[in-house]
């Protein structure tokens, strides 16, 4: 996203310096026309010798060279300007699929570490369920996991039968093997 914002402020400032020297142009084009008509203005105030039409050759050109020499600098800025901004936006895109390439890199390496703690908890959680499912099992059977069977002290008792009925196992469901 910061990529296209920064091709966009580029793009902004390519435009606005086209647009600038533009302006430029037209300001120069004005001046040319005003020069035109005060020259004009000029040649039917001043007599036509042959002095009075250099003195005002030589201001017309004075004038004429300092309004070009600004117009010139301002130019000269904003091509430099340009040229610093297609720089930069070289540069740039050199360096997106650098960029690109880390930041993939870095969601491939979150991406791993976040997989290693989901498997770690859910085997946590597996055993911890194994666990809890046999104390629940040997609990329901009448017994504890610690206890041994009692062994018989007379010759004649008979077992009795267990106070809860067991289930009967069942197991998931499982291909053989062919």
């Amino acid at each position: 996203m910061g990529a296209v914002m920064d091709e966009n402020a580029g793009t902004v400032g390519l435009l606005e310096s086209t647009a600038e020297a533009r302006t430029l142009i037209e300001d120069l084009s004005r001046l040319g026309e005003e020069l035109k008509v005060r020259q004009e203005r000029l040649g039917e105030l001043l007599a036509p010798s042959e002095a009075a039409l250099r003195a005002r050759t030589e201001y017309l050109d004075k004038v004429m060279r300092e309004e070009l020499s600004r117009a010139e600098h301002r130019v000269l800025k904003l091509s430099e300007e340009v040229e610093r901004i297609a720089r930069t936006l070289s540069d740039y895109v050199v360096q997106m699929p650098a960029r690109r390439a880390e930041v993939d890199a870095r969601r491939w390496s979150e991406t791993g570490r976040r997989e290693r703690w989901r498997t770690v908890v859910s085997l946590l959680a597996m055993l911890l369920g194994g666990f809890l499912a046999g104390q629940v099992a040997s609990y329901r059977s009448g017994g504890t996991a610690n206890t041994k069977p009692a062994v018989e002290e007379k010759a004649g008792v008979t077992k009795s039968a267990p106070s809860t009925p067991r289930r009967p196992v069942t197991r998931p469901n499982t291909t053989t093997a062919r």
